[in-house]
């Protein structure tokens, strides 16, 4: 599912337009955004959870050339699935 079906789904769903439901998602979207920025953990019960990670940097070997590079510490962002939305897929 991409955001146009996402939004096609819910306008038809809630009866709303596709730019009412548009609006909604990219609402929702920026609020976990805004949160996932300041630190906090986004938690959606029965669904899973969002968390800010920063992993260091550290050191690898290229495989081709057997040089050592050093890949930079970076920001990403960990989701963990709740245990009923993994009851629910398998």
């Amino acid at each position: 599912m991409n955001q146009g079906e996402l939004t096609l789904a819910i306008s038809k769903r809630f009866f709303l337009t596709q730019t009412e439901s548009r609006e909604i998602i990219k609402f929702i979207l920026s609020r976990i955004t805004e949160d996932l920025k300041r630190g906090e953990r986004v938690y959606f019960r029965g669904f899973g959870s969002f968390d800010k990670e920063t992993r260091r940097s550290k050191k690898v070997r290229h495989p081709e050339t057997g040089k050592l590079l050093t890949i930079p510490k970076r920001t990403t962002v960990d989701f963990n699935p709740s245990a009923s939305l993994i009851k629910k897929i398998t």
